[in-house]
């Protein structure tokens, strides 16, 4: 086998340097040729823009570096040539270069000088006036070309097989055999085997070595990658948050499924480009100023209906060490809102307490300036502040509560309170009178034990009470239940009164919000009774529910 390897390899050195020398020999002669030609076309094109000018054949010869010019009339005639005597050449008609010569380009052809008895390489172009312009290169052809490198060629198989003479033997005992070997090894996976096939020669054997050494680390990479990698895809599956990495042509390399929802994108969608996300001009903008510009960029944007994100965009390396950038979005509907919520309440507040304030003070200067003369009229005016005052004594303490409310976030005074008894306390501070009339209350209340805070518990009971005697008619009526029924109790307060329209059933839980304005300023509502109750349910999780229909009445239910 050894001795087979040894001739072989001497024969396939002698066959490979020379077909490569062939090869490159015929190559080289293709190029000079292909070469010759542009170069050919390119000058004959410039000797036609000279003859425009000036059809003198030995002005035309210096023009293009004395090559041979000739000017041959359509039917063959020769008209002047640069390097022989016209009038005693014979007519070209049949020449190849004459017969193809066309206007709108050079045509090319090679062959031997009848005239001159040389090998040319003929170049022409028929000229406006029908005459042909011809110009000659000697050129000696592909084969000669060939024949010209014939000695470089055997020198160069002469020296190939020497040399392989002298290493194929050596090459072949102490090289093949652990090269093989090691091979086979990593063929068969067998790594540990590795270590076995060793070489005399320090280089090999280091290269082996140094090979047993990258496929070890190879393997804990791989290994430490694939944890790293599960590590990653389980990090960014988890967060809510979106995120997304390009690299500087915009080509996603990551994106979360959190980032696909919130542009509304099938998970299995195949994303190659941020363009495949999303077409938002801001955000593609954004993304080009801290790729190009390494700038960081925040602002919010609504990306669906009603949810409005926080998007972070920064500049960011990526593996192959290129500047790219990163999209964080967050969902900020939550704080956007309770920001807006908190505006509107200071708001509504200021509004709310600035009118009892002013009709103090307006009723207070009267008084102090004594312009009202009569005591009926001062005692009036008397009662006016007093009931303006404990109206705002009143709507400081519905703002408070909510305040303790919205800042405490869980209650603080746990106690077993018999719910029952809390109702009936919360009917007895509500009064039954409204314009005159007493508005009959009605209860079917069940003994509940509840774990809760009592104070909180009764300004619940109270506000709804408060209102479903406030917001009915003349001699209504109000009926509280409060059932339990297994582990859940129902607390349901129906009354008889005005009723609320269906469009402003879902805002009557919002702060200072009222359906009819000059209603609630006769009866002396704060806007803020059903927030506080919408406060407390959502502070133990309670369930809250309302059903009205206009000049029938409404309904309020509370699940625990």
């Amino acid at each position: 086998m050894k001795r087979a390897i040894y001739f072989r390899l001497i024969a396939l050195a002698f066959v490979a340097i020379l077909i490569c020398s062939l090869i490159a020999a015929a190559a080289y002669a293709v190029q000079t040729q292909e070469q010759t030609k542009e170069w050919l076309t390119k000058l004959t094109l410039s000797a036609a823009e000279n003859y425009k000018y000036d059809s003198d054949v030995y002005f035309l010869s210096r023009a293009t570096g004395n090559n041979r010019i000739t000017i041959i009339a359509p039917d063959g005639t020769v008209l002047s040539d640069s390097e022989a005597n016209a009038s005693e050449m014979e007519n070209h008609a049949n020449r190849e270069e004459v017969r193809f010569a066309r206007t709108t380009g050079v045509t090319i052809a090679m062959r031997t000088s009848y005239t001159l008895g040389e090998r040319f390489m003929y170049a022409s172009i028929k000229m406006d006036d029908g005459n042909i312009l011809r110009l000659a290169h000697s050129y000696s052809g592909l084969f000669n070309n060939i024949v010209a490198q014939l000695p470089a060629i055997l020198t160069a198989i002469v020296i190939t097989l020497i040399l392989s003479l002298i290493l194929a033997n050596r090459f072949t005992k102490t090289v093949i055999s652990p090269l093989e070997k090691t091979v086979e090894a990593l063929s068969a996976h067998e790594y540990d085997e590795l270590a076995e096939h060793k070489s005399p020669y320090y280089e090999i054997e280091k290269m082996l070595q140094t090979l047993r050494n990258l496929l070890q680390e190879i393997t804990d990479s791989n290994t430490k990658l694939h944890d790293e990698r599960e590590k990653v895809d389980y990090i960014l599956g988890s967060m809510a948050e979106g995120f997304v990495l390009v690299d500087r042509k915009k080509n996603i390399l990551l994106c979360n499924n959190s980032a696909r929802e919130f542009f509304s994108i099938n998970n299995k969608l195949n994303l190659e480009n941020i363009y495949n996300l999303t077409r938002n001009k801001t955000i593609i903008n954004a993304l080009q100023s801290a790729i190009k510009n390494e700038q960081s960029t925040v602002f919010d944007m609504e990306l669906q209906k009603g949810l409005i994100a926080n998007l972070y965009i920064s500049p960011s390396k990526t593996a192959e060490n290129e500047l790219g950038a990163t999209i964080l979005i967050v969902d900020v509907t939550a704080a956007r809102q309770l920001e807006q919520q908190k505006r509107d309440f200071f708001s509504n507040a200021s509004h709310e307490l600035k009118t009892p304030i002013t009709s103090i003070i307006g009723f207070s200067e009267m008084l102090n300036k004594d312009m009202i003369k009569s005591e009926q009229e001062k005692a009036d005016i008397m009662h006016r502040i007093e009931t303006e005052a404990k109206r705002m004594s009143v709507l400081i303490g519905d703002i408070l509560t909510i305040s303790n409310l919205e800042s405490n976030g869980e209650p603080k005074e746990y106690t077993d309170v018999n719910f029952k008894d809390v109702i009936i306390e919360a009917i007895t501070a509500v009064s039954p009178v409204k314009d005159d009339t007493t508005i009959e209350i009605t209860t079917d209340l069940d003994d509940v034990l509840y774990r809760v805070d009592k104070r909180q518990l009764y300004e619940l009971c109270v506000n709804l009470i408060e209102n479903a005697v406030k917001y009915n008619k003349p001699n209504g009526s109000v009926e509280i239940s409060l059932k339990k029924e297994n582990d859940n109790v129902m607390l349901t307060v129906k009354d008889t009164g005005i009723g609320i329209p269906p469009k402003y059933q879902t805002r009557v839980f919002e702060r200072f919000y009222r359906v009819d304005y000059g209603r609630d300023k006769k009866v002396g509502g704060t806007g803020l009774g059903l927030s506080i109750v919408k406060h407390i349910c959502a502070l133990y999780n309670w369930k809250l529910s309302l059903i009205s229909k206009p000049g029938i009445g409404t309904e309020v239910i509370v699940s625990f």
